[in-house]
């Protein structure tokens, strides 16, 4: 049961890795939303989101992930940043 434990610890620890990296890249989106408001840029992007999933499920694949499931995963985060860019430019 120790090493059971062990396990939990490290999960415990990558997940507040995990966040961290999340709320630096949530933002970076906060970023983006300020400079697209200033400079009267659409909210949605939709060729970008496009790239972003090919890219991460590819990049997902190379770290033995399942490409639906990376895919799924950015479809809620770009969601979270398009929720925080379009309270940015619209106020």
């Amino acid at each position: 049961m120790e090493k059971l434990a062990d396990f939990r610890k490290q999960i415990n620890a990558l997940d507040i890795e995990i966040i961290a990296l999340l709320g630096k890249r949530l933002d970076v989106c906060r970023n983006v939303g300020e400079y697209k408001k200033a400079n009267e840029i659409p909210m949605m992007q939709s060729a970008r989101v496009g790239e972003v999933k090919d890219r991460v499920a590819k990049l997902g694949a190379e770290h033995k992930l399942d490409p639906d499931f990376m895919r799924s995963l950015y479809t809620l985060i770009i969601d979270e940043a398009c929720r925080i860019e379009d309270e940015i430019i619209d106020g």
